[in-house]
């Protein structure tokens, strides 16, 4: 692990999904000393690292916990995703069976302890369960459904077939040929979720927002330094998910990949029949495209190589142009809205779909590399982490440690080349599933 760190995440307003400026999370006075000590460190605190943290309180409770993260919380990466909250998310037909079930197994425990969250504290996050269709265009998507369709049945999980145009009348078009309902998982608003988390976080954590951690001298006892802060912490836990081959943890294997999506104001008329529905493309390049709690048509597709994860280089102007075709394929009679808001974010993506987790050193820990689906995941694996810390057994944790490793990639630049070659090979392919 590297000392310094090669780059920070930067905030901007792109997204709709706003931080509210007059709901802070943090706890200022203390957050602002010249030296803290700590039980456990964690740096990043989005779902994965807020899970851990909650966890850590309950089953340690004399342990100080510091929460540290280099934005606000809901400004990175957890509080711009397009609001799924995945229990089924992929289907890998190269891998066991049993490997399946353990993913789908730990992502609906994070779908879980995130509807315990929103229950217990009340976080109003439009918080709404059901309606999401796995859908197919054209030959190539239907291949990729029915192989998502055999894995479901292998697995047991309940769905239903929906036909063309039962799919047209609950989602208002009619540009897909086929569908399956799957009535689990929910739909969110991003940032007021993991913002609402933040705010109700056991007292014994302190959360130090807007201190990207600029040096960490691996212990134990480790030494972090931010711009407020000196901290010295027996644990170290590193919950950064995209950014942590900023580190030099993974940096072969963990790669940046910059989503996008484009959003309408609301729509006095929104289609379809259904009050919220989400629509998931089993062909990888693919488009995402959901119905809000506020009647707005949200497209997502679009994924460009980060070795630095910068936005600023008129990669969303060029996405949200894709957007615009997708979204009028889909929609022509919406041809005329326009869209609100256009926007990136960073994920952490592998070869293989694999993940990092588990101990990375002398009382010092790694979790990330969710792979797009990190809002269920992530926050399943920050869990059960901070029992694997706390030295507390969990029937899930045991899963956890089988998920495969990340698979090695070359360097840049042929790294680089190769992602862009594949990328553009797989965009053509996928025609009017885009």
């Amino acid at each position: 692990m590297y000392a310094r760190p090669t780059h920070f995440p930067h905030p901007d307003d792109m997204s709709p999904w706003r931080v509210s400026p007059d709901s802070p999370s943090s706890r200022p006075p203390e957050a602002e000393a010249e030296e803290l000590e700590a039980d456990c460190v964690i740096v990043g605190a989005g779902y994965t690292g807020l899970a851990c943290a909650h966890r850590l309180a309950q089953l340690a409770p004399d342990w100080r916990i510091l929460l540290v993260d280099a934005m606000r919380v809901g400004e990175g990466a957890s509080g711009r995703n397009s609001g799924f909250v995945m229990d089924t998310g992929h289907w890998h037909a190269s891998w066991p069976l049993e490997r399946n079930r353990g993913v789908i197994e730990l992502s609906r425990l994070g779908l879980a302890l995130l509807r315990e969250q929103v229950q217990t504290h009340e976080i109003a996050c439009d918080w709404y369960e059901g309606n999401r269709y796995h859908v197919a265009v054209n030959r190539r998507g239907r291949r990729a459904l029915g192989r998502f369709r055999d894995g479901m049945k292998a697995l047991g999980v309940a769905f239903q077939e929906v036909s063309p145009e039962e799919l047209a009348e609950r989602v208002g078009t009619s540009h897909y040929t086929e569908a399956m309902r799957l009535d689990s998982g929910a739909f969110v608003e991003p940032a007021a979720l993991v913002r609402g988390i933040a705010q109700n976080l056991p007292p014994s954590v302190t959360l130090m927002e807007q201190q990207p951690v600029s040096e960490i001298e691996p212990g134990p006892p480790h030494r972090l330094s931010t711009p407020n802060a000196k901290i010295r912490a027996h644990r170290l836990v590193l919950a950064t998910n995209g950014f942590m081959g900023a580190w030099g943890v993974e940096r072969a294997r963990v790669l940046p990949f910059a989503t996008f999506a484009s959003i309408t104001e609301p729509l006095d008329a929104p289609p379809g029949a259904d009050p919220q529905w989400g629509l998931v493309p089993e062909e990888r390049m693919g488009c995402t495209v959901r119905r809000t709690a506020d009647d707005r048509i949200l497209i997502r597709n679009g994924v460009v190589l980060r070795s630095v994860p910068d936005l600023t280089d008129g990669s969303v102007e060029r996405a949200a142009a894709e957007h615009r075709k997708s979204f009028e394929m889909r929609f022509p009679e919406l041809r005329d809205v326009p869209f609100s808001h256009s926007w990136g974010g960073v994920i952490g993506a592998t070869n293989n779909d694999g993940t990092v987790f588990g101990s990375m050193g002398d009382q010092a820990w790694v979790c990330g590399a969710h792979n797009g689906v990190g809002m269920a995941m992530g926050t399943a694996l920050g869990d059960l982490l901070a029992h694997e810390i706390a030295g507390v057994s969990h029937e899930r944790l045991e899963q956890a440690h089988q998920l495969p490793r990340p698979s090695w990639m070359p360097p840049q630049p042929l790294l680089g080349l190769g992602v862009r070659i594949y990328v553009a090979m797989l965009g053509l392919l996928a025609g009017d599933e885009k």
